[in-house]
């Protein structure tokens, strides 16, 4: 298929709803840090500054052919790899022993999720792993081959575990378990045998209480905390100014700017974990309905994109992509309404943060890839 036809397919529909919640985000993280410290007043510019380069690491993922990844998967693998055990040794952090962040200049670089697209990728190009006897399976459908076979589905989840186990020892123990879910997702995509993922089910149940006594102290506090409010009052200070927030905008908000709990600083990290609490107040009912509506819409080409894949890898690929950033968007948001614990997972697209907006756009633009390269 010639570039001028590849191109022809571009989803001009997924551009424009990730062009709006960027434009979104950057308005919501101006209005966010109004009226407060010098180095956070022009968050929204360096905010800018990230969607510019992100928009091009989109182009460049979206015009790469897909199906290359699939032989050099294994580089990118050592890449993730690499950086995951480089931050535990000379990793930096503003809070105590925390190692998340390589600080370059007055930027940081959160190697987990530079990490998550090469891991979608390395997981894609293992669970469609096909022996040479496995290419002429007659009958088998064009780009499609057999089912993962048990040796592969169990590589997939050593791979996923060590992933996952780095970043726990950062301690992150909420981006450890989306490395989790996006394998889980991939893995039942995949077409799996059900009986390899119900004995999965079996030993993930079953590594719950181990897993309990290796979490950090403030790790089983949030858990505890949620479930038994009363047990701490003073650690819930974040989540009631979130409720607070999102309560007192009631449908159309106090208007933009003009938020007491944000403005009057009551809110913390209002330009991160806590933005959508900044919507729901400044914004209302309204102007939260209309980003999670962006939000069902992105998803809508996602989704639209996964079942139009012309192969097996190029749909792990769309899974791997749609699972990362509607469970962080899922997480996020029930953290802000009190149904979730405190996390760290920002929302996709809103939330500031270079790394994070990097590692959503460069996986968009494979997600357009696969869509342009769709059989007719």
């Amino acid at each position: 298929m010639s570039a001028a036809r590849i191109w022809r397919q571009f989803d001009f529909a997924l551009l424009i709803f990730i062009i709006l919640l960027i434009v979104f985000g950057i308005v919501m993280i101006r209005s966010a840090n109004l009226g407060t410290e010098e180095d956070l007043v022009d968050l929204w510019r360096a905010q800018t500054n990230f969607a510019i380069i992100g928009m091009a690491l989109f182009f460049l993922a979206a015009a790469l052919p897909y199906q290359w990844l699939k032989d050099v998967w294994w580089a990118g693998f050592l890449v993730a790899l690499g950086l995951l055990v480089l931050v535990l040794f000379i990793g930096s952090s503003e809070v105590g022993d925390v190692r998340r962040w390589f600080f370059i200049g007055t930027f940081r670089l959160q190697p987990s999720y530079v990490a998550f697209l090469f891991f979608i990728i390395s997981m894609a190009a293992i669970l469609d792993y096909r022996s040479p006897r496995d290419h002429h399976v007659e009958g088998e459908k064009v780009g499609w081959g057999p089912p993962p076979k048990w040796w592969t589905y169990l590589l997939s989840g050593a791979v996923a575990l060590l992933f996952a186990v780095l970043v726990f020892l950062e301690p992150d123990m909420s981006v450890a378990m989306t490395f989790v879910i996006i394998w889980a997702a991939m893995a039942f995509v995949s077409e799996v045998h059900i009986g390899y993922i119900l004995a999965t089910l079996a030993v993930g149940l079953a590594s719950i209480l181990p897993l309990w006594q290796v979490m950090e102290p403030y790790q089983r506090g949030r858990v505890l905390t949620f479930l038994n409010p009363e047990r701490d009052p003073a650690a819930l200070y974040n989540i009631n100014q979130a409720l607070i927030s999102i309560g007192s905008g009631g449908f159309w908000g106090k208007g933009y700017g003009v938020g007491t709990q944000s403005q009057l600083h009551f809110l913390r990290v209002r330009h991160t974990d806590f933005i959508f609490s900044v919507i729901g107040e400044e914004l209302g009912f309204l102007g939260t309905t209309i980003l999670l509506g962006l939000f069902v819409l992105l998803g809508w080409r996602v989704f639209r994109a996964a079942l139009m894949a012309p192969d097996r890898f190029g749909r792990l690929l769309v899974v791997g992509v749609g699972t990362l950033l509607f469970f962080q968007t899922l997480v996020n948001v029930g953290m802000n309404i009190g149904v979730l614990p405190v996390t760290g997972l920002p929302l996709p697209f809103v939330s500031y943060g270079g790394s994070g907006l990097w590692t959503a756009l460069t996986a968009l633009g494979l997600v357009a890839g696969v869509g342009m390269r769709r059989k007719q």
